[in-house]
């Protein structure tokens, strides 16, 4: 003979009672709604049964907000955000009327302590707060946290390419402040040479003692030509230095005016030299004694010293000028005069050259 427990049964509405899909407890209980607390006669997780809660609530056809409230020995268990719509029905054998709750969309944590609370209630345990936090914590669920697969050697070269572009453009940067503050350039440059210029002394017709042309020899005093004058008369004309033939300015019986070029001599002794200009702004960055860098068109480089810095036009040039022309001109330039460290051939004369001032390694 199985012998039930008449206790339990008391504690349980069966289904025969009012339509409902779970078993209805007789729990102690209390319901809020709009700031105000009624008796809940019986609940269950779908619903439950409220005492003295005004009829008007049966005819809204929206759910309200609710709280239900468990007081326990030594604490009290309230489970809000309880939506919940009403349902008035006629008791059996009885013409008043029952409100029923009807709950909706119960999350995990209030089904997991509503459950907690019932199983503890059957089996006659005492509820404990910390049963309550360990049916709650038991259905928090955390998002899983998607974790990026990366590969480490294409992250790694990733990182070796943004450390290498910083670092490039960092150079990059310093070398363009460099450029800017401690280098100077020159606009233009040509090598050139101190020569003698042998010229016609009167207007009259150039007549050369022999032929002579590029790189032949003459001596001091050396008869070079004859000049025949317009009026009559004729006058010999003579090298004044020992050097080497670098131009014939004319041809053989041709006339030339006074102080006319007959020829061009460089001297024995001939030192070649820089001359190149710069902007007049670059003026206090050099000095004289600054060794320069020396470029030429084959890509040779050679090294200089300045020895000379000047106006891109005398000043007697600039006091000899008609008047309303003087001081025209801005002196936007400085000529430069540079000596080679490293003697340069004659050959070489005339040739352009590119020049550069590091202002820093001086």
């Amino acid at each position: 003979m199985v012998k039930t427990d008449t206790n339990a049964e008391d504690q349980i509405v069966h289904e025969a009672e009012i339509t409902r899909q779970h078993a209805r407890y007789k729990i102690p209980a209390k319901i809020e709604i709009d700031g105000k607390q009624y008796k809940v006669l019986d609940w269950s997780l779908s619903g439950c049964a409220i005492e003295n809660l005004p009829e008007e609530f049966c005819n809204e056809n929206k759910c309200r907000d609710a709280k239900l409230i468990f007081k326990f020995d030594d604490f009290i268990t309230i489970i809000d955000n309880i939506d919940i719509d009403f349902i008035c029905k006629e008791r059996a054998g009885d013409e008043t009327k029952m409100v029923g709750g009807r709950f909706h969309n119960l999350n995990s944590s209030q089904i997991a302590i509503l459950n907690q609370i019932i199983t503890a209630y059957l089996n006659d345990d005492i509820l404990t707060e910390e049963d309550i936090i360990h049916a709650v914590s038991k259905q928090i669920t955390y998002p899983k946290k998607i974790e990026k697969k990366i590969n480490k050697k294409r992250a790694d070269k990733l990182l070796i390419l943004i450390y290498f572009t910083i670092i490039a453009l960092i150079a990059f940067l310093l070398f363009v402040a460099y450029q800017r503050i401690f280098i100077v350039q020159t606009v233009n440059g040509y090598v050139d040479v101190n020569m003698t210029t042998v010229r016609a002394p009167y207007p009259s017709y150039i007549k050369f003692t022999k032929e002579l042309q590029k790189g032949d020899k003459i001596d001091t005093n050396e008869t070079v030509a004859v000049a025949y004058f317009i009026g009559g008369g004729v006058q010999p004309i003579h090298s004044s230095i020992d050097g080497t033939v670098y131009k014939v300015s004319v041809k053989n019986n041709q006339f030339r005016n006074t102080a006319e070029p007959i020829l061009m001599v460089l001297p024995d002794n001939a030192q070649t030299y820089i001359v190149t200009h710069i902007e007049h702004k670059y003026f206090q960055k050099i000095k004289i004694g600054d060794i320069a860098k020396v470029r030429f068109a084959d890509g040779r480089i050679i090294k200089a010293e300045i020895t000379k810095v000047q106006p891109a036009e005398a000043i007697d040039l600039q006091h000899t000028k008609v008047l309303e022309n003087i001081y025209n001109q801005a002196r936007n330039y400085d000529i430069v005069t540079l000596k080679p460290l490293t003697p340069l051939d004659t050959s070489l004369l005339n040739t352009s050259v590119f020049v550069t001032i590091d202002t820093l390694l001086q």
